[in-house]
Formats: structure tokens, C-alpha cells, sequence
């Protein structure tokens, strides 16, 4: 099985996550970029908005994996728009598709699982689990915190990888 781990991170805890996916699936990691930065105020006004971000061209063909891990943070309690745009452009036929989220809150982010399983559900695509981080602002993930939660993630899914 080929694996594509595809996130967006501004404060870098969703790709401290990503990294750690990327290397227990051995995937293909790719970073989402928006063209230009945005601050915290606007990422949360835009995402209440729900609202697409200004993405730069990917370099990946989903039709190339079997296995999508699609990351995000979460803005305001919703979803960050450069994933709006991510999930709006890509067809997710016959893929399967996990979710991993990171936010600052402790609450279960599940209206933004449910948003983004909509989208990739609509697209074609088979949702087959999801995995919810918690994090904290002024103190970065480390890669050493992420190993664990991502290690039994993946054990509890790997009859599909």
C-alpha cells in the first residue's frame, strides 16, 4: 500500500504529527502552503467564514496512493481554510482516508471530523478513522509526545495499510 500524508500546520504542532505519521507509515509527506501567511485573527475569521485559503499548486496525484492521512489544525472550531481548499480540489475515488486534527482546546473537535468526512465522502473517498491531538499554544509538540498517540493510531488501523 502506498501512503500519502498531506497537512497543513501554522504553528507546526500538526506537522510535528505529520512527520510522525509520515515515518510509522512510511508515506509520502506533503506540506500545504498557503501563498500568503495569514495571522491568527484572520486564519479564525476566515474559518468561521468557511472560507478557502489561497493555496500554492500541489505537487502530488492522489490517484497515485492507497491511503490518504489528511491533517489539520483547528481554527475558531473549524476547519483551516487551506484544508477547505485541499478538500474542495481533489477527487477521493476509492481512497482510503484518515483524519488527525490538533487543537488547542481539550474538547473533541468532532464538528470538524464531520465536516471534512462529508467532503471526502462526496468526493468518493472512504473514511476510516480519525485521531484527535490536543496541544497547546505557547508550548510546541514535540516529536517525543507525538510518537505514542500516533504509534497506537496506526497499530489499531493497520489492517488497512
Amino acid at each position: 500500500m502506498k501512503n500519502l500524508v498531506v497537512y497543513y500546520s501554522k504553528s507546526g504542532n500538526t506537522e510535528t504529527i505529520a512527520q510522525e505519521i509520515s515515518k510509522a507509515v512510511e508515506g509520502e509527506l506533503k506540506k500545504i502552503e498557503l501563498i500568503k501567511d495569514i495571522s491568527f485573527g484572520w486564519a479564525a475569521f476566515t474559518s468561521l467564514l468557511g472560507l478557502n485559503g489561497k493555496i500554492k499548486n500541489v505537487d502530488f496525484n492522489v490517484k497515485d496512493y492507497d491511503n490518504i492521512f489528511i491533517g489539520s489544525p483547528v481554527w475558531a472550531g473549524k476547519n483551516a481554510t487551506p484544508i477547505n481548499t485541499l478538500l474542495n480540489n481533489i477527487d477521493f475515488t476509492g481512497k482510503n482516508v484518515f483524519v488527525f486534527i490538533t487543537q488547542a482546546d481539550n474538547k473533541t473537535p468532532n464538528t470538524v471530523f464531520e465536516s471534512i468526512a462529508a467532503r471526502v465522502k462526496a468526493k468518493g473517498g472512504k473514511i476510516i478513522d480519525n485521531l484527535f491531538i490536543q496541544t497547546e499554544m505557547k508550548s510546541p509538540l514535540t516529536p517525543g509526545q507525538a510518537t505514542a498517540p500516533v504509534a497506537d493510531w496506526i497499530n489499531k488501523n493497520s489492517k488497512f495499510l
